[in-house]
């Protein structure tokens, strides 16, 4: 069910009457029911194979919580990696030797139309967090349903943000109401439809075709084209963590923002304290630190970068081009450590500021080639069409305009000071909006476009 789509918003309509109807006490188990229906629209048996694995994950926390064995943590992490392997990569490889005459495997071949479970990258992060969170000792109680709800919640179930349970428990039987969280839900909301339908589809639009046939496109279309993605990329997830964020607000919660203006950044270090945010404090928290973080020489220092960045890669997809997007993200990590220290972005002027965003965005939307491509040998055709002298091109009046707004937008998030300043307007400038993106919406002739991080 997309965010964008009708189906979700008689869902979510359903769903947000039902919830502010209901006498408080109820309102946990409404949550939970739509939620489950939520996964359940999608598929009925993955949705068995989910609370499954939720169950047994909750089992593993009673017995850290009540004995205080580290078998149990051991045996809840591995048991939620080995699925996540199986489904990820396991399954995804034997379908390939199938598909290609190299491997027939009687059980296996009833699976070979079977797709990656929904979420399920996310939810076996916020899963094994959860256990090594018990294992920690910062908490001492963790009632079932408060735990169903918190790995179910649905605004943000399919795609993220990958909470921790402080960010969410506490706001569990306290949901209320009130007039601030109802005007930032709409505004996030709003801010979701325009970062997604209005630029990361249209986006989509002149650039898939590129991908696709890149002979048949002029060099500089080629180089535009992963600059495009990039923004892509960025509409298309910080879109969906506004309207996840802005579902979660109209019905009393707040969950973590997971965007901070990325492509203002000015070093690689601040791009991924900027995006995908939850995923990077995870990586930090339950995979980078347990490997020594910056309490090791610099040698292991520089190691466990990269390990954790290709990890990271693997994590997003099961392709080695994955692997290498994240490996080299973490090469270039380990550059900008070694011989320029943190940039100090406050000591910087603004020509050097320039640059370095230059420089960051630069890279990042090259590299992005391995997030997009699936081949080295695509890849190298794709950049090899760069040198191409003729050919169609993208690079028209509706391209500019739709570069020129993501960075708009970018700019209005990391001026925080413009939301103080709008705020007493706030209550002209809804109604203003939502006509203005109802009025884009029909205008637009397009089919809905699936969120790119629901492959996840």
């Amino acid at each position: 069910m997309l965010f964008n789509s009708i189906d979700y918003f008689y869902f979510f309509i359903t769903c947000y009457i039902t919830y502010w109807i209901s006498p408080s006490r109820f309102r946990k188990y409404i949550l939970i029911l739509f939620s489950l229906i939520f996964y359940g629209y999608w598929s009925g048996s993955f949705l068995i194979h989910f609370v499954l694995f939720i169950v047994i994950t909750h089992l593993c926390v009673i017995g850290i919580l009540k004995t205080k064995k580290k078998i149990f943590l051991i045996f809840g992490v591995l048991i939620n990696l080995i699925n996540l392997c199986f489904f990820k990569y396991i399954l995804t490889y034997l379908k390939y030797l199938m598909s290609e005459g190299e491997l027939t495997i009687p059980f296996f071949q009833s699976l070979s139309e079977f797709v990656l479970p929904l979420a399920i990258s996310f939810y076996t992060f916020q899963m094994i967090a959860y256990l090594v969170d018990a294992w920690r000792g910062k908490f001492t109680e963790s009632p079932f349903l408060n735990f169903l709800l918190f790995i179910l919640f649905f605004p943000q179930l399919i795609a993220g943000p990958i909470m921790r349970h402080d960010d969410f428990y506490d706001q569990i039987d306290h949901a209320k109401l009130s007039l601030d969280y109802v005007q930032r839900g709409i505004l996030h909301i709003l801010s979701g439809l325009i970062k997604k339908v209005l630029i990361a589809d249209q986006l989509a639009k002149l650039i898939n075709p590129v991908y696709a046939n890149p002979s048949e496109y002029d060099g500089i279309s080629i180089i535009l084209s992963t600059f495009a993605f990039s923004f892509q990329v960025y509409g298309d997830f910080s879109g969906y963590t506004d309207l996840a964020r802005g579902s979660a607000f109209l019905l009393g919660y707040e969950i973590p923002e997971n965007f901070r203006s990325p492509f203002l950044s000015v070093s690689f270090a601040e791009l991924w304290g900027r995006w995908h945010y939850t995923l990077s404090t995870w990586i930090r928290d339950y995979l980078y630190i347990p490997l020594g973080g910056n309490r090791v020489s610099e040698v292991r220092y520089n190691i466990n970068t990269v390990i954790v960045m290709s990890l990271s890669g693997l994590w997003h997809g099961n392709t080695y081009t994955f692997f290498l997007w994240g490996f080299f993200h973490g090469i270039f990590l380990t550059i900008e450590r070694s011989f320029f220290g943190k940039p100090n972005r406050s000591s910087m002027t603004l020509l050097k500021k320039i640059f370095a965003v230059i420089w960051v965005f630069t890279i990042f939307s090259f590299l992005a080639t391995f997030f997009r491509i699936d081949t080295l040998e695509k890849i190298v055709s794709f950049w090899t069409s760069s040198i191409n002298l003729q050919g169609k091109i993208i690079y028209k009046p509706d391209f500019w305009g739709l570069i020129i707004g993501s960075y708009a937008i970018q700019m209005i998030e990391y001026k925080n000071y413009f939301q103080d300043k709008l705020k007493p307007y706030i209550q002209w400038l809804i109604p203003i909006f939502a006509i203005l993106m109802y009025y884009a919406l029909v205008k637009i002739e397009a089919a809905t476009e699936t969120f790119i991080y629901f492959q996840f």
